[in-house]
This record gives C-alpha cells, structure tokens and sequence, in this order.
C-alpha cells in the first residue's frame, strides 16, 4: 500500500512538473517538406513521438502473438525431427559395434543427413560398407564424409588406410599414409599404420628409418617396440648377405656397427650376424666371433658352427674346443664338433672316438654322415655303408 501511495504522489509531481514546463516554457517545431509545412509546439511533438512509440510496441506485441505459436510448432517439429535421426544414428553405431553391417550402414545413411556430425555417420557407414565387401558404396560414402564439414581429413584418411591394410594393399594404404605423416608426424595412430604398411611391403630400411619417431612418440610400449627394433634389424642382416657376396662381409660388418648397442647385445641378432658372416666366407671373424659368445653363452647350434668354420688354424681351434670338453664331458654336440675338428687335423683314429662318442649320446643324422665319411676314408666300407643307411633311417624314420 506504501508502495502505490509513493508512486501515485511520485507522478503527481512529475505531471505537475511537466505542466508546469508546458506553461512556462514556449517554443514550436517548424517542418517544412516541399511546398509543405508543418507547425506544432515542442511538446505536441514529444506528445506525438510518444504515441508513436507505444503503437509500434502494441503493434510488436500483438505480432508476436499471432507469430509465435507457428514459429514455437516449427521448433518443436525441428527438435523432434532430430531427436528422432539421433536415436537413429545411436542404433546404428550400436548395431556396427555388434556386428550388424547391412542394418547398421542403412541406419547410419538414413540419419546423416539431419545428423549433427554427419562425419561421424558416414565413416561408421563406410566401415560396415567395407565388412560387407562393397567397394563402390565405401568410396561414395567417403566421398560424402569428405563433404561433410571442414577438419575431417585425417580421420577419413586413417579409415582409408586401415580398410587398405584389412585388405592387404599396403602400397594403396602406404601412399594415403605418407601424406597423413606430411601433415601430422606426431601423430601415434598414423606413425602405428605407417609401421604396418612397411612391415606388409618389408621395407625393413623404411622401418629403420621411422624407429626414432616410434620411440621418440611411444607408438608402442617398451617390449614391443624392442620386438619390432630386433625384426627389422634382423631382417637387414639377413638381407644383406645375399647382395655383399661379392664385396665379401663389409656390408655387414658396416651394418653391424652401426646397430645400436643393445641391439647389438640381443642373441638372436648376434646369432644372424655370425651366421651371416660364415655364408660370406668371412671364417676368421666368424670364429673369433663365437669365442667371445661360447664363454658367456652356451649354444649347440653355435657350437655345432664352430666345427665347420675354417679359420686357418685347426689345431687352435681343437685345442679351445677341447677345454670346452672338460666342463661339458657328455656334450653330444662338442662331441660332434670335436670329430670334425679332428677330421681337419687329419686325426683319424681320435675324429672316430669323438664321434662313436657324439652318436652313442644321441644319434644324429650329422654324425651319421661323418662316420659313414671317415669309414669310407679308411678303407672300412662296410661299415661306411651302415653308417650312410642308418642315417638315412634317421632322416626318413624308416628301419
């Protein structure tokens, strides 16, 4: 009640005020527009602007009340248009997710259209498309992702590439990768395809190359990403050795020394190197090469290897194996190693000792062939003819 008391003596006085004005102040407006005039006072003027204004405002309200009922149905009609694609984008991610290719690409085509980010739907769509085997709809429907909006480019390139790599054309998936890792050499999941792609074509040097920047980015973790350094780095050394032949090993040694050092320390990757050097004919580094390893790491292969590397000085290499002999008295493999190594030395009576010795540990078609040649040398050819079936019994399984 307070309240309306002080504002109706509130406009009391600002009407009393305003009438005062009009009395005491005079004045007119003259407007004059061609050959017409207008004369009115100044506050006819006032009085006329205001009734202008409170027209215009009545005429806005009551515009908006025939208006806005029309423009709040077409908002209504307009939210549940999208509600409606959104649940049908929703079933078909869930439906590609379960497996549901043709029912999830139609669901996902239908609702791209009126779908806030249409490049969501066809990507998903491209995907089942390519379950599916259809070619010609991946390609179309990758053409629209590329259409949808600006920023998709690397995503539709990732999809392009993972379908090439699925279908095993690594050079198809190579080339949209290259340029992806142009743009983004940072980026983990390009660098991770880009090491399939070379791993598919075997380009091991590419590989070598690309291993800074899958350390540098932890593409992988760290027992992975050693797996892949000892693939590629064995696989270099086993290419290698075919095309060094006629410059002899040093290629390889020149390889070799360029590994990283804890490369260098893996035995699978020292065993490739050594084996590398004895198909070279590289004998002297070879067998210099398995002294060092024999004394901190015992292996019957590379024992076996050390029988047959001819390093020019046999008698050496007999003496060395036969201190090895001391401390593996029942090595079935030393035992075959040392015949050979007698054989060499032009032993004859010892060479048959070590391997009737090699053969009564464990029979093995090497030793087998050894025998049946020493026999043969001394003139007991009988016995060189047993020895040649038994092996061959042993090789076919057959008595």
């Amino acid at each position: 009640m307070r309240k309306l008391l002080l504002f109706i003596v509130l406009i009391a006085l600002l009407g009393g005020v305003a009438a005062w004005q009009m009395l005491e102040t005079s004045g007119y407006v003259l407007i004059a527009v061609g050959n017409y005039t207008i004369e009115m006072s100044l506050w006819a003027l006032l009085f006329l602007l205001l009734v202008v204004w409170f027209l215009l405002r009545a005429g806005s309200y009551f515009f908006r009340l025939l208006v806005e009922p029309g423009r709040n149905l077409i908002r209504q009609g307009i939210s549940a248009r999208q509600r409606r694609f959104r649940a049908r984008t929703a079933k078909g991610l869930l439906q590609f997710i379960e497996g549901r290719w043709d029912l999830a690409r139609r669901n996902l085509k239908r609702a791209a259209r009126y779908s806030d980010m249409p490049l969501i739907n066809y990507l998903a769509a491209a995907n089942a498309a390519h379950e599916l085997g259809d070619r010609l709809d991946v390609n179309r429907l990758l053409l629209k992702a590329e259409e949808a909006g600006p920023g998709g480019e690397l995503a539709v390139g990732l999809v392009q590439a993972r379908m090439h790599l699925h279908s095993e054309q690594y050079e198809e998936a190579l080339a949209i990768l290259q340029r992806l890792y142009a743009r983004e050499p940072d980026h983990a999941l390009v660098l991770r395809l880009l090491q399939q792609a070379y791993l598919g074509l075997s380009d091991w040097s590419s590989l070598e190359k690309l291993l800074p920047d899958l350390k540098r980015y932890r593409v992988f973790d760290d027992r992975t990403l050693g797996r892949i350094e000892v693939d590629i780095y064995a696989a270099l050394l086993a290419g290698i050795s075919p095309q060094a032949e006629l410059a002899g090993s040093a290629s390889l040694v020149k390889l070799w020394q360029e590994m990283p050092r804890h490369v260098r320390s893996n035995p699978f990757i020292l065993d490739t190197y050594i084996n590398g050097l004895f198909q070279l004919g590289d004998h002297v580094r070879v067998e210099e090469l398995l002294r060092k390893t024999l004394k901190s790491r015992w292996d019957e292969k590379l024992v076996r290897l050390f029988g047959m590397v001819d390093s020019g000085d046999a008698h050496r290499q007999l003496l060395i194996a036969e201190r090895w002999l001391r401390e593996r008295p029942n090595d079935a493999v030393l035992m075959l190693t040392l015949g050979r190594l007698c054989l060499r030395n032009q032993l004859w009576g010892k060479a048959r000792d070590y391997l009737e010795s090699s053969l009564s540990l464990k029979a093995n078609s090497e030793t087998y062939a050894e025998l049946a040649g020493l026999m043969s040398r001394l003139g007991e050819h009988e016995k060189s003819a047993r020895y040649y079936q038994q092996g061959l019994s042993f090789i076919t399984g057959v008595d």
